[in-house]
């Protein structure tokens, strides 16, 4: 994949690759006879199962209940019967536990989670305890629980919401679809979230230059709230990183250690937006998503509505398979997205991509000392030095990686993109970072 990058912004302008799906509508993916429901598909503490073998379930009913404060219900998608509960692969590497419904292709549809119809006079407690009853992450990518984001300390004084549309990863154009598709819900869902802030003087709603149909559609149906500005921003990556999109919409910089929060703001991806919508209006919890299935090898690529728990592998087959051998499949895009070596992982709350290269764009070259170039501190969107902390970790002297603002990295990867000398930088850091919180836990 061909990369530029923009020194001054500490981004870069990877080959977008999203010609493949970007003017593809959103279809609805099969639904196979086997789902799996990971317990830990969100950021915090994994949620306990409720059923037992042999039970049946119905769609939109909790199979597993919330772990603690940080954590997320999970909720069946299908009706059926449980027929293991076992651990299986996941996404994110390793196994987990996770609850297997036997598809009766029924629908047989719960009670909803609470009585349909929200209104101005629904009270703001009514609204998180909402939202965490559906079972709502951040749908990004981070999954991290929405009910705990959206109630901030109320010293936080929330003034601005900013709505997350800059899919700054090549590939993924997920976003785009349900943007110009769900227009509507995901406006409702932003006046609900409006509601819970007194202090809110300012929404804005983040998109890329490259998403042109997209902001015409926005600002046409955000015309009457005055709050409401649709602000188009150089197509960069990593622009729609939580720091970064705050520092160009607000000029306000969370500083490390610190939370959007912190500066007065909350931060929403419109997938989750629309989640809030579904679950607030329509008494639904969170059960389906929509992903785009990408890359070259893709016979036929698409942006697809899933039902969480479906396999990749049926995703895949929706998409007439592959064209040829692929070289690496991710869940995610090239850039932060992780390898999947079993095609029977679930698509997940947080999972927006899955991302297929070739043979070619796969290969890893053999990395080589350092040349003290410098080039990755240039390009670090959070003023990190990734080399430092690399060394660091490589010496298994995690005190000082930690000292250095590991746990400050967002992930994206720019380091390792522009190394010359090919040093696994990222995957460093990010092995830095699990031992520092493997010593924090104790």
């Amino acid at each position: 994949m061909e990369f530029s990058f923009m020194y001054k912004e500490g981004g870069a302008h990877p080959d977008e690759q999203k010609g493949f799906t970007d003017s593809k509508p959103i279809i609805d993916a099969s639904v196979p006879k086997l789902m799996a429901y990971p317990i830990a598909m969100h950021i915090g503490a994994p949620a306990a199962p409720i059923v037992e073998v042999g039970d049946q379930v119905k769609v939109g009913q909790m199979i597993a209940k919330e772990g603690g404060f940080v954590s997320a219900h999970v909720y069946s998608s299908v009706s059926g019967e449980v027929v293991a509960i076992e651990k299986r692969a996941q996404a994110g590497g390793g196994e987990v536990d996770s609850i297997i419904v036997k598809n009766d292709y029924a629908y047989t549809r719960a009670e909803p989670i609470v009585k349909p119809g929200y209104s101005s006079e629904t009270s703001n407690k009514e609204i998180i305890d909402t939202i965490r009853k559906a079972g709502i992450v951040g749908m990004g990518g981070a999954s991290f629980p929405a009910a705990v984001k959206l109630a901030p300390p109320e010293e936080a004084k929330i003034d601005t919401i900013i709505l997350n549309g800059a899919e700054c990863e090549p590939y993924s154009t997920s976003d785009h679809r349900v943007m110009l598709e769900y227009t509507d819900e995901i406006i409702k869902g932003i006046d609900i979230v409006s509601q819970l802030y007194p202090d809110l003087k300012n929404i804005y709603i983040g998109i890329e230059d490259n998403k042109k149909d997209v902001k015409e559609v926005l600002e046409k149906a955000t015309a009457a709230n005055k709050k409401v500005a649709v602000q188009t921003l150089k197509a960069m990556y990593p622009q729609g990183s939580e720091k970064n999109l705050i520092k160009s919409l607000t000029g306000r910089e969370v500083q490390p250690g610190e939370l959007p929060a912190d500066v007065h703001v909350i931060l929403l991806n419109v997938s989750s937006a629309r989640a809030v919508y579904h679950a607030c209006e329509l008494g639904e919890p969170l059960i389906e998503r929509v992903i785009s299935v990408s890359g070259a090898p893709v016979k036929n690529p698409q942006n697809l509505k899933v039902r969480i728990g479906t396999p990749m592998e049926s995703v895949i087959d929706d998409c007439e398979g592959f064209s040829e051998i692929p070289g690496k499949v991710l869940s995610g895009g090239p850039m932060m997205g992780g390898a999947v070596g079993d095609l029977s992982v679930p698509i997940s709350k947080g999972m927006t991509a899955i991302s297929v290269l070739t043979r070619k764009e796969a290969q890893i070259e053999e990395p080589e000392n350092c040349i003290m170039c410098s080039e990755c501190l240039h390009v670090c969107p959070v003023s990190l030095q990734p080399i430092l902390i690399s060394e660091a970790f490589e010496r298994g002297d995690i005190e000082k990686a930690e000292k250095l603002g590991a746990m400050d990295c967002i992930e994206c990867g720019n380091c390792s993109f522009i190394c010359p000398s090919k040093i696994p930088l990222l995957e460093n850091i990010r092995g830095a970072k699990a031992a520092i919180q493997a010593r924090q836990e104790g």
